[in-house]
């Protein structure tokens, strides 16, 4: 392990934040078997984890199933990280105008690691939409926002990201590190990335990354995303996407 050697690394504490890390939104609650295995954690030292973080307040108990979930204290620290990215207030009306003209869904996205953390989403008054939510995790690799993302990094943090992916994906990476610089060439050439099925079969996307931004970092990207019954290739790239390039230009003007 990286950390072995590392004496300032607290285990215990890595230990316990797997196990938050465990938890993926929509589902129900977890066992602590299920728990051991999504983190590789014996089961013994899990169930002492569950334990304290059932004291503390950052799990709660599901009834008497001895089952577990997110408790409210993981919420107000969630509540905290999100009060600290001001672009989530400027984007809203703007993502909120662009879900209701094109009748998609916009998303905005922040890179971490290898996976895209949804910062904030909008959706139209369609009757069918893509339901993801604030807080949900999509992989970059195969997205249309996270590959707007890739594309919109700098040398060394597609280097660094590049490092991150070979890594999690061993003998898949080399087709998907075509797939990615293809991605960036389409950015390139025409300013936004798509995804139509690569992700979920039904769901047709395109995106655009966002310039770093004073107190917010790099690795952000914005989307708009519908179901293939509604959207083709051709409307997303003519309509969507020109759409979701002057949304960009309204947020972050000059970009």
């Amino acid at each position: 392990m990286e950390h072995d050697k590392d004496r300032l690394f607290v285990t215990a504490l890595a230990r316990g934040l797997a196990v938050l890390a465990a938890f993926r939104p929509g589902e129900a609650a977890l066992s602590n078997q299920t728990l051991a295995q999504r983190t590789g954690l014996p089961k013994s030292t899990v169930s002492r984890l569950t334990y304290t973080l059932l004291q503390l307040g950052y799990l709660q108990q599901d009834g008497d199933s001895g089952f577990y979930r997110l408790g409210l204290a993981v919420l107000a620290l969630g509540s905290a990280v999100l009060s600290g990215y001001d672009i989530r207030a400027r984007a809203a009306p703007l993502m909120r105008a662009l879900a209701n003209e094109q009748g998609v869904s916009v998303s905005l996205a922040l890179r971490d690691g290898t996976d895209m953390v949804y910062l904030e989403t909008c959706r139209s008054q369609a009757r069918v939409s893509v339901q993801l939510t604030v807080g949900s995790r999509v992989p970059l690799a195969t997205t249309a926002i996270g590959r707007a993302c890739y594309a919109g990094l700098s040398d060394a943090e597609r280097a660094q990201a590049d490092r991150e992916l070979a890594e999690r994906y061993k003998e898949a990476w080399p087709e998907l590190a075509r797939s990615l610089a293809s991605a960036r060439g389409q950015y390139l050439a025409k300013g936004f990335c798509e995804s139509f099925g690569d992700f979920e079969v039904e769901v047709m996307a395109v995106a655009v990354p966002l310039p770093a931004l004073a107190g917010q970092g790099s690795g952000l990207s914005v989307n708009a995303s519908g179901p293939s019954f509604s959207w083709d290739a051709e409307k997303m790239r003519m309509e969507v996407a020109p759409a979701l390039s002057a949304l960009r230009a309204a947020l972050v003007p000059g970009a």
